[in-house]
């Protein structure tokens, strides 16, 4: 491994085992490849969004790849973090997500979005 020939594929749920040893990460849904990736590269593509509702509609949502709506706001995930910024500013803040709740967000993305909460 040290020397860059070789591979060792590891395949897991446990996620935080993932934050200590990955290179690259290769995340894969219900058979469906999500991405593959180096692990700095999804820190900066990736990020938890918060912000007040009022800011979402059709095209906003669609920078989403999960939302959760409660009367208190919004919570989203989002692939492309600069786009996100460039298109909210400072109206919204950009958390650092984990690798969980990466593929918590995935899992509800792919059966769309918007999941309300009271």
């Amino acid at each position: 491994m040290q020397d860059g020939e070789r591979t060792i594929f590891f395949s897991t749920h446990i996620t935080t085992d993932l934050d200590r040893i990955a290179d690259y990460i290769t995340f894969i849904h219900n058979g469906q490849h999500i991405f593959t990736k180096e692990y700095y590269k999804i820190e900066e593509d990736y990020a938890i969004v918060k912000g007040e509702t009022n800011l979402l509609d059709r095209d906003t949502e669609q920078e989403f790849i999960s939302i959760r709506k409660s009367k208190h706001g919004f919570e989203a995930l989002t692939a492309n973090k600069q786009h996100t910024k460039t298109i909210f500013g400072e109206t919204v803040i950009l958390e650092k997500p984990t690798l969980e709740d990466i593929m918590l967000y995935t899992k509800k993305g792919k059966d769309k979005y918007a999941e309300s909460y009271s």
